[in-house]
């Protein structure tokens, strides 16, 4: 069996020339795909919200409740003041 010689030096360039191209995408791939991972982990090591925003969620959300029972609790309006069809021409 023959073989033919092998150059060592185009072989490693074409090799490093490879890895030029592709170790920067698969840093941005393994990126994008840690990056939920990461932010998961750090959400979960966190302090969490402080009082003040809780409190000041608290009243935010009963303030919302009253608009809701005020709502709810008046007769509905018409949206349009004139539920007659506008005619296109005069």
């Amino acid at each position: 069996m023959e073989t033919l010689p092998i150059d060592l030096t185009e072989l490693v360039a074409a090799i490093m020339g490879s890895l030029l191209v592709l170790i920067p995408v698969l840093g941005l791939a393994v990126r994008f795909a840690a990056k939920p991972l990461v932010e998961a982990l750090v959400a979960t090591r966190g302090e969490g919200a402080r009082p003040t925003d809780l409190a000041a969620l608290r009243t935010r959300i009963e303030t919302l409740e009253h608009e809701v029972k005020d709502l709810t609790g008046r007769p509905p309006s018409p949206a349009l003041p004139d539920p007659r069809p506008i005619p296109l021409r005069p």
